[in-house]
């Protein structure tokens, strides 16, 4: 058997291992109609995960059902996830529909390139503040507390490497998205005692049409598919990751 043979039997191997960690969890997906929402709601559905979607727009999510065929194992919810009382309800379907939560994938945000901290309007920064901050909080918080009585379970947060970069130019994105990645940090410690699993992934540019539409001249080659993201989310909620927590993850 050649090493490409090989390494190609492994592969197969290792996704199916992953697939069969993955059966029968309910798990939670926000941003679920989005580019990389609905890429990441597929492979849990094909995983026979128990996926639900959250939206806001109902043709969007008819759109999805539709490119899914329908699949029996996805439920979509509408929530207003800047709201607390939408959220606080979303939960509460979720613990009386499932009676439990064995992960959230927070994909949902925002982003604006802005400029300057000084040419910032304060109506964008609440913008960014609530689109990535306020909804990873409202979101985490409600599985964290759903996992707490449940036995545990696995959070991922989406932040982004400008997290860490801080590049001058987007301030109000990147502070936002360090502070998802700062909740994350907290989250793993207090989530820790009750075996709640808390990561962050921070990737550079998507490859999605949306971002190809706004930097048509882009170097695309640089940019993540949606498909390999997905596939770092499953490896992250699979049963054999259950030693990793508190990770911030860049992806490239």
């Amino acid at each position: 058997m050649t090493p490409h043979k090989i390494l190609s039997n492994w592969m197969i191997e290792e996704r199916e291992r992953r697939v069969m960690g993955l059966k029968n969890k309910v798990v939670l997906i926000t941003g679920s109609t989005g580019e990389l929402g609905r890429v990441v709601v597929e492979t849990f559905v094909n995983a026979s995960c128990q996926v639900i979607g959250t939206y806001r727009n109902e043709k969007a999510y008819q759109e999805l059902q539709k490119w899914l065929n329908t699949p029996s194992n996805l439920r979509g919810i509408s929530v207003s996830l800047t709201d607390e009382d939408s959220v606080n309800q979303l939960f509460e379907e979720i613990r009386n529909r499932y009676g439990r939560l064995d992960a959230l994938l927070h994909l949902a945000g925002g982003f604006w390139m802005g400029g300057t901290l000084w040419e910032t309007p304060l109506a964008e920064w609440q913008r960014m503040m609530d689109m990535n901050m306020l909804t990873t909080f409202l979101c985490a918080r409600g599985a964290a507390e759903i996992m707490k009585s449940g036995g545990g379970g696995s959070i991922v947060l989406v932040s982004a490497a400008v997290a860490r970069d801080l590049p001058a130019g987007m301030g109000s994105y990147a502070i936002s998205k360090s502070a998802v990645l700062n909740l994350a940090t907290i989250l793993a410690k207090e989530g820790k005692p009750y075996h709640i699993r808390v990561n962050a992934i921070l990737p550079t540019i998507i490859d999605t049409a949306a971002n190809r539409r706004a930097m048509p001249d882009a170097d695309v080659s640089q940019w993540i598919p949606p498909q390999k993201i997905a596939a770092v989310l499953s490896s992250l909620v699979a049963e054999e990751m259950d030693i990793v927590s508190g990770s911030a993850i860049q992806l490239m």
